[in-house]
């Protein structure tokens, strides 16, 4: 199973009063010093985003702000951060050149970049042979791609994606490791907006202990919530239910849980992949889910 990633969940902060404004500005500015990824304001609509692994994760958080630092605050609900990977392999020939006076830039990439198997993550792969590219220029290729892939300039952050290097071309007085990065760069830029990119969304391994007479129901709901039963199995009077269900259609399941099973039933929730998102239902069994869905989009 795949780490948990730390940014799954989203939500948005408002100030009630410009005191509040202040003090929470304050708030964020702090917890963005122990995490960077994890908070930050919107100074055009006066409000705050949070992020984290879990609605707990995101609850604690909020707790702080509001009991601890005593800010008045309306939060939104939660959304789901999605992921996208690239639509399909492309080969792209990207070449960086520039010139000031008597001296420029020049890097030459050869790539093809191709959606990964979900859950394996960002992979590169040097094929070069020859000397095309200088041995000492490529890990300034691959710090490109990766430098491209967590900064954001592909809108929503890509994952699941295999890169080889497959030729090059270089010049013995204008290349430079810093040419090259610049190169890859725009080389999977150029890559993206070529192949196009399919949306991606959290999908969570979950485990149900019941009671033996509630599990139908219980499945019948994961079922609803597009969720995918792996196993089941018994453990004396009850039952374990194993599945996987995406993150955005598992928003108030612990209430919805103990009343499925008059508050017998347990369950665990842990990050397993990202996976494609299907094309919108125009009739959802759980509407919820589709509301949320929609709500999340992109940052406030």
């Amino acid at each position: 199973m795949n780490k948990t990633p730390n940014d799954l969940v989203q939500v948005s902060i408002f100030p009630r009063s410009e005191k509040d404004g202040e003090r929470l500005e304050l708030a964020i500015r702090s917890i963005a010093k122990r995490n960077p990824s994890s908070a930050r304001t919107d100074r055009e609509s006066s409000s705050a985003l949070l992020t984290g692994a879990s609605q707990a994760d995101i609850d604690a958080k909020v707790d702080t702000i509001k009991r601890i630092c005593g800010i008045d605050c309306k939060v939104g609900p939660p959304r789901v951060i999605f992921r996208k990977t690239i639509a399909r392999a492309i080969e792209i020939d990207y070449t960086h050149k520039k010139h000031f006076g008597g001296t420029g830039e020049f890097a030459r990439t050869k790539l093809v970049v191709a959606p990964n198997e979900p859950g394996d993550g960002f992979e590169f792969k040097s094929q070069i042979v020859g000397g095309a590219i200088p041995a000492e220029y490529i890990p300034a290729i691959e710090n490109g791609l990766k430098t491209t892939i967590g900064r954001g300039e592909l809108d929503v952050v890509p994952v699941d994606i295999k890169v080889r290097l497959i030729d090059g071309a270089f010049h013995d007085v204008d290349s430079s490791a810093a040419a090259f990065e610049i190169a890859s760069s725009g080389a999977l830029l150029d890559a993206f907006r070529q192949s196009g990119s399919l949306l991606l969304e959290p999908i969570m391994k979950v485990e149900i202990v019941t009671p033996a007479d509630h599990t139908r129901l219980i499945i019948e709901d994961l079922a609803s919530r597009r969720g995918s039963i792996m196993d089941r199995s018994f453990l004396g009077d009850a039952v374990s239910v194993h599945a996987m269900v995406p993150l955005a259609n598992m928003f108030g399941y612990d209430g919805e849980l103990s009343t499925l099973s008059k508050g017998h039933a347990v369950y665990t929730m842990q990050f397993d992949h990202y996976a494609r998102t299907p094309a919108e239902d125009p009739d959802p069994p759980f509407r919820p889910a589709a509301a949320i869905k929609l709500a999340s989009g992109g940052a406030d």
